[in-house]
């Protein structure tokens, strides 16, 4: 097993609205109901990339089981999804989406109880640490001899202190966030970030990325394409870049392909059904 996935799936609700209003009210041009949440979009892009990879997550008695048998169908292995009967609701988010930014709202469901209640220990190469809760997440990286990654999401504002975002970011091998939540991490730590992780990745949206490793930084230039939806951009990025540090790919090259493959989602409107053959996905940055 390559990968371990951490994380949400979620039962989204997705509104296109023209804009995104301060206050009032708005039509909407389009209201979508699909499955989503950080561990489902990183889990489903990268087998659909060819990693082999695990999900752990929470829903409530709500989830449907498609939702989980599209997983299972992809290669995604399952048998950590837990169904807690206790909650009526699974994780749902509200996303609304002007198709540049988006405003979420998350009902945690099962995902915001503490708890090492899984069936297994993650057997992954790679464990990736994403949205949940970081006290339940420092358990694990404590108990596990593994290489991790930390991507705490839109979660770092309120879910994270100094304390456990430190005990987080140290130790993992890679680090993922976003413009917004980078700005979120340094301010909580009143401290550079590199002090406490080695390889960052900060996605930047149409304006592409930036790595940071051992300290020094780069950008790179996203790939133009018409976008028709963001949603999954940046956990398709994940996938992508797992795939070039899966195939034993520079840290630099790999952000490449990570955004090569959430350029496709960009332009596709959500992952799609498949990639490109890996041997053209490789060659093209």
């Amino acid at each position: 097993m390559f990968l371990s996935v951490f994380g949400h799936l979620n039962i989204d609700f997705i509104l296109n609205v023209p804009r995104i209003p301060d206050e009032g009210s708005i039509l909407t041009n389009a209201t979508i109901l699909r499955p989503g949440g950080t561990a489902r979009n990183i889990s489903l892009a990268a087998a659909l990339l060819g990693i082999d990879n695990e999900i752990f997550s929470k829903v409530g008695k709500d989830f449907p089981k498609e939702f989980i048998l599209e997983l299972k169908e992809k290669g995604v292995s399952i048998e950590n999804i837990l169904i807690d009967t206790k909650y009526k609701f699974s994780p749902i988010c509200i996303i609304v989406s002007d198709f540049k930014k988006q405003l979420a709202f998350i009902d945690q469901g099962p995902m915001g109880d503490h708890g090492l209640n899984y069936k297994n220990f993650p057997s992954g190469r790679i464990v990736h640490f994403g949205t949940g809760d970081p006290e339940e997440y420092i358990k694990i990286k404590s108990i596990i001899d593994k290489e991790t990654a930390f991507d705490p999401g839109q979660e770092i504002e309120y879910r994270y202190t100094k304390e456990n975002l430190i005990a987080m970011l140290e130790g993992s091998k890679y680090v993922f966030f976003n413009e917004r939540e980078y700005e979120k991490a340094k301010e909580i730590l009143h401290d550079d970030i590199t002090k406490y992780a080695e390889n960052i990745i900060v996605t930047l949206g149409e304006n592409g990325c930036m790595g940071i490793k051992k300290g020094e930084k780069f950008n790179l230039d996203a790939y133009k394409v018409k976008a028709k939806e963001t949603i999954g951009a940046g956990d398709s990025f994940r996938a992508g870049f797992y795939l070039g540090i899966k195939n034993k790919i520079n840290f630099k090259k790999s952000c490449l392909i990570g955004m090569k493959i959430a350029s496709i989602v960009v332009e596709n409107g959500k992952i799609p059904k498949s990639f490109p053959p890996i041997d053209e996905i490789m060659k093209s940055p």
